[in-house]
């Protein structure tokens, strides 16, 4: 008698450990395939190119080589990543990038897609080479963010400012608000000021 309980519990035993590794196998393979449909963009776009009109008039423009839509309401732009807007005064102002990530406000990508919906910007992301170009102003660094509800570009990575006569360079980002056009650079800053001696 003795001899099979223990025979019982041992086939017991090896059938539990039997349906623990099954289901784990199976719970993991799910888990991966979720994982990879989760990464894996829903439309693919080449040769993106979006226009921003009021009316008749092109307000802005963005561009790249490669544009990935991911659920719920990410766009991800690579390769020479270009976009230029006209400002309330119509100035024109530029942005580039190797990538960029745009977050939107719809809950879905469906109502993302849909041109009867107010498709607002929450944030962006530009990574590498980026360079935006205000009036006679180049600012350059590699990682900037776009908050749209503050209006405001901003990073901590170091940054380059070169403009007529003058460059700064500061090595822990800034703060540029779009809305009073005012740069604040964070942490030490260098610069060079030339003076022209002809207008004394």
């Amino acid at each position: 008698m003795g001899k099979k309980l223990v025979i019982i519990g041992f086939v017991l035993s090896l059938l539990l450990a039997i349906y623990i590794f099954a289901t784990h196998e199976t719970r993991s393979l799910k888990e991966s395939i979720n994982k990879a449909s989760v990464r894996e963009p829903r439309a693919v776009l080449e040769d993106f190119v979006a226009y921003r009109y009021e009316g008749d008039t092109l307000k802005a423009r963005l561009n790249a080589h490669l544009a990935e839509f991911f659920e719920p309401n990410v766009v991800v732009l690579e390769g020479e990543v270009s976009g230029e807007r006209r400002t309330e005064g119509g100035e024109r102002e530029e942005i580039g990038a190797e990538s960029a990530s745009a977050y939107f406000k719809p809950s879905s990508l469906t109502k993302m897609l849909d041109p009867t919906q107010a498709n607002e910007l929450e944030r962006a992301e530009l990574t590498g080479f980026v360079e935006v170009k205000i009036k006679d102003h180049l600012l350059t660094t590699d990682y900037a963010e776009y908050v749209n509800e503050d209006k405001i570009v901003h990073s901590s990575h170091p940054v380059r400012v070169e403009g007529p006569g003058r460059v700064f360079v500061g090595d822990s980002g800034f703060v540029y608000n779009l809305s009073t056009q005012i740069l604040n650079m964070t942490g030490k800053v260098k610069g060079e000021v030339s003076v022209d001696k002809s207008e004394n």
